[in-house]
């Protein structure tokens, strides 16, 4: 009787043991399929933005969770970096980290992040710019810009994604190039910066050229500031019309530092899998823009580069902090 009464106990804790064995490999399960946001630091509607939501299914598919895209726009995208940094490092709350909030932003002003407040997921792309005007505009070429601006010296009205990000540079080398003065409007992002254009408070800007071809109506080129594109050979590029500009911009994932390697590695893969996935592929050949990506070892050595290239740009300029 007391065996039985002993058998049945020794059942009664295996049970309990397989049961508790259950419960946490459910709740790791659980834990490894969490929702992932991934914060963009424009305004909807942007390339920034175009870009992060075509990769939303494939990375999706990769983590086995779901994959939000959250907006928040200010201050030159410093705000939406910053609020990556200031997140837990458990993999949930990622970004989007463009070129200019990571790399010449942290130059100009005192913020609550610089490059060691992340972990280095992937490069996600890396897209040619263009100088644009609407589609309606006089100016077809950058001498017809420049020709304009040197009669009219401050005329012209440069919107810039924040004052020290990539178009901004862009500009002052431009003006700087051509011997000409613009004066710059500030906007959160290209959407803001389109929609200037549109109702006449700016008059050129340099968005990405996913966003050119998007809004192909409303918008035209003057000259790309990269090199000559298969896909667009009919458009010139700043360095055909007597210009050396060469301004991509490209951003790419980032986490809060102290996100374990492990959580790290998923998200990596997760990245390439979107960057390979035929919607992005889809996505990216209907705006001629190239795909591009580097893993979380080579993306981190490019920023720390970038960074450094950047400083020496803006310091030229006499843009740095003091």
């Amino acid at each position: 009787m007391h065996s039985t009464r002993w058998a049945k106990g020794r059942l009664i804790s295996a049970l309990a043991v397989a049961a508790a064995g259950m419960a946490l490999a459910g709740s790791a399960a659980a834990q490894s399929n969490r929702p992932v946001t991934i914060v963009v630091p424009f305004a909807a509607g942007g390339s920034t933005d175009i870009t992060t939501r075509a990769m939303q299914s494939g990375m999706s598919a990769s983590l086995g969770a779901d994959v939000a895209v959250k907006n928040t726009a200010g201050a030159g995208g410093t705000i939406g970096v910053g609020e990556v940094a200031r997140a837990r490092p458990n993999g949930t709350t990622i970004g989007m980290a463009p070129v200019g909030p990571l790399t010449t932003q942290p130059h100009l002003r005192k913020l609550p992040y610089d490059i060691d407040s992340f972990a280095y997921i992937c490069l996600a792309y890396s897209s040619s710019t263009a100088i644009v005007v609407k589609a309606d505009s006089e100016f077809n070429n950058l001498e017809e810009l420049v020709t304009y601006a040197k009669a009219h010296p401050g005329e012209l009205t440069f919107a810039v994604q924040a004052i020290g990000s990539i178009p901004h540079i862009a500009g002052l080398a431009l003006a700087d190039a051509a011997g000409i003065e613009m004066k710059y409007l500030p906007v959160d992002g290209d959407g803001p910066a389109l929609k200037a254009l549109l109702d006449g408070t700016a008059d050129l800007f340099i968005p990405q050229i996913s966003f050119l071809n998007s809004n192909k109506e409303q918008i035209k080129s003057l000259a790309l500031l990269d090199e000559k594109l298969e896909s667009e050979p009919d458009l010139a590029t700043a360095a055909e019309q007597g210009y050396d500009l060469d301004f991509p911009i490209w951003g790419g994932l980032v986490a809060p530092a102290g996100t374990d390697a492990a959580t790290v590695e998923k998200l990596e893969a997760a990245c390439k899998a979107a960057n390979e996935s035929d919607v992005y592929q889809d996505r990216m050949k209907s705006l001629n823009q190239p795909t591009a990506y580097m893993g979380a070892a080579e993306f981190e050595a490019f920023v720390r580069e970038t960074y450094d290239i950047n400083r020496k740009l803006l310091e030229k300029a006499g843009l740095l902090a003091n």
